[in-house]
């Protein structure tokens, strides 16, 4: 029953985002009652919050191995090696579009939610793992680049929601990897320069 509550909910949050969904629709298109329909779940945020929640363990897991490929490639082939791989753009937009659905949710229909911030929570977890990784640099004796913490917030905030713009409009795959591929190329330079390596 939960499996097929969570399809018809999906269906409800993507026509109508969290706030206007209604769990009397979704009950009645299983066709049971609304009080049936809450033995199963608290309310319409934990429905939302099982829906979405493949997208976001995609995120999480995104935060954790990106930060460690990325600086991993730094200790080992260079910055500049850093700079040049382009891996991480196919892999976000993989990501997103193996569940576009539940990613467009996350970042367009979560009003309402513990998830209506969700972009400034990734956001935040790039800019930590960036700074410690400056750090290090620091201390191995590379020149890096005093950084105003809002600035790079706002900069980093800029960058992945252009980068969410091809879910916005519905881009297919194709299209979003030349775009995302566009950002990157855009980011990557002016990156270079704010943070000095």
């Amino acid at each position: 029953m939960k499996e097929r509550i969570l399809e018809v909910a999906r269906k409800e949050f993507i026509g109508k985002g969290f706030y206007d969904a209604s769990m009397r629709s979704i009950a009645g298109e299983i066709g049971i009652t609304a009080t049936a329909l809450y033995r199963h779940y608290k309310d319409k945020e934990e429905i939302f919050e099982a829906v979405v929640y493949p997208a976001v363990r995609d995120w999480e897991r995104l935060c954790d191995s990106e930060s460690k490929r990325q600086t991993g490639i730094g200790r080992k082939d260079g910055l500049e090696a850093m700079w040049e791989n382009d891996v991480q753009v196919e892999r976000i937009v993989d990501m997103i579009y193996k569940r576009f659905d539940e990613h467009k949710l996350l970042f367009f229909g979560s009003k309402g939610t513990k998830y209506e911030d969700y972009l400034h929570h990734i956001v935040t977890r790039v800019q930590t793992e960036t700074l410690k990784f400056m750090k290090e640099l620091e201390g191995n004796g590379i020149r890096v680049n005093e950084v105003d913490e809002k600035d790079m917030h706002l900069l980093l905030s800029a960058q992945y929601t252009a980068m969410l713009e091809m879910v916005k409009h519905d881009y297919s795959y194709d299209e979003a990897l030349k775009y995302a591929g566009t950002v990157a190329v855009f980011f990557v330079e002016g990156w270079r320069k704010y943070l000095g390596f």
